[in-house]
């Protein structure tokens, strides 16, 4: 479990095959506009893409420790008017070089996230009695987690349940973060579902094959 800590702490804060069948949220294509939907970081090494109708929050991510923060395009940019049908906030942290650690631990890092140790570095404060129990998904993409944390909130607006997701991506691990906004939140099966289009989106954005073109 010591590259699993590892690339947790580096945070800055489904059944086999479910990411096939979501391949977006809901907006057009295009519903961008003029906001940023990829980011490179990391030096160009790695990227970050959200959903459909998700843009990059500049002004909240940081390009060099490979961190990027996700909202629906109409909340970052006055030219673009579309949200996504599944409103969130999307962050991604990616871990250092060697990090890697999910593929083929699955089921390891699963009892990992539940168990008091793994429940603690979910934690924004590592205080247990803040902290709901974690109830983890391993699927091919990766493994899910849901959980409740009482003592804080990353963002100020957001709230309830979070889920996150941790995939490998270039020898690197990898947490994707879902909020709930307190104004309109997503219930249990729309967390799971936004978490699980987000890690697709990052797997095939940082493809090979994705690169070349």
């Amino acid at each position: 479990m010591a590259l699993v800590c590892a690339g947790l702490v580096g945070c800055s804060q489904v059944s086999d095959g479910i990411a096939d069948g979501l391949a977006s949220i809901g907006a057009p294509s295009n519903a961008t506009g003029e906001g940023i939907r990829t980011l490179s970081l990391l030096g160009g090494d790695v990227r970050a893409r959200g959903p459909e109708g998700y843009c990059i929050d500049q002004g909240a991510s940081n390009a060099r420790r490979g961190f990027a923060v996700m909202a629906g395009c109409a909340l970052l940019s006055d030219d673009a008017a579309v949200m996504p049908n599944l409103d969130g906030l999307i962050m991604i942290q990616f871990g250092a070089v060697d990090t890697a650690s999910v593929v083929g631990n699955e089921d390891a890092f699963a009892a990992f996230l539940q168990s008091d140790a793994g429940r603690a570095l979910l934690s924004s404060d590592g205080d247990l009695a803040n902290m709901s129990e974690v109830a983890t998904i391993t699927d091919r993409a990766g493994v899910l987690a849901r959980f409740e944390d009482t003592a804080d909130v990353p963002f100020a607006g957001t709230g309830g349940p979070q889920w996150r997701g941790f995939l490998d991506v270039r020898g690197r691990l990898v947490t994707i973060s879902v909020l709930s906004f307190e104004r309109d939140a997503l219930s249990r099966s729309e967390g799971e579902r936004l978490l699980v289009v987000a890690m697709a989106e990052l797997a095939e954005v940082n493809a090979p094959e994705a690169e070349a073109e």
